[in-house]
């Protein structure tokens, strides 16, 4: 039986994989269980200087993702300091995407949530990798 620990690990792993084989740079750095104050997106990829950061969630059973305040908080910080833009990649049961954090819905006690309808507005993968490929698209005014 697989841990949800390694099962978030392995999700991490092979989102890295698949952004570093599509020509992002990429960083892992789980701080989950950690003893940090500060925290940190688990996934943080560069490509020609768009920042994407990402914090994975995944949920085996269930239809929603929660997010507590102090970890929202301290990745939101993170993504202001480091320009990046910040993504939530949730993968509830075995759909995954990837949801702009400012799309994220906040409960009445300061939390956010991922839900079905959340999840139903996100990226897939390739999406996403589209996303970035755009931002790095010079228009002709651009060269003028």
């Amino acid at each position: 039986m697989t841990s949800n620990k390694s099962r978030g690990t392995s999700l991490e792993r092979y989102i890295v994989s698949k952004l570093r084989d599509r020509g992002f740079a990429v960083i892992r750095a789980p701080a989950s269980g950690a003893k940090r104050k500060d925290h940190v997106p688990d996934i943080v990829a560069m490509k020609s200087g768009v920042i994407i950061l990402i914090e994975m969630k995944s949920r085996k059973n269930g239809s929603r993702i929660y997010i507590e305040r102090e970890q929202a908080e301290g990745i939101k910080e993170f993504a202001r300091r480091s320009g990046g833009e910040l993504f939530i990649g949730a993968k509830i049961d075995k759909e995954l995407r990837f949801v702009k954090f400012d799309s994220l819905r906040k409960t009445e006690i300061g939390n956010y949530v991922v839900d079905m309808e959340t999840l139903s507005i996100g990226l897939t993968f390739d999406d996403l990798v589209r996303y970035v490929d755009a931002k790095l698209s010079k228009t002709l005014d651009f060269f003028m």
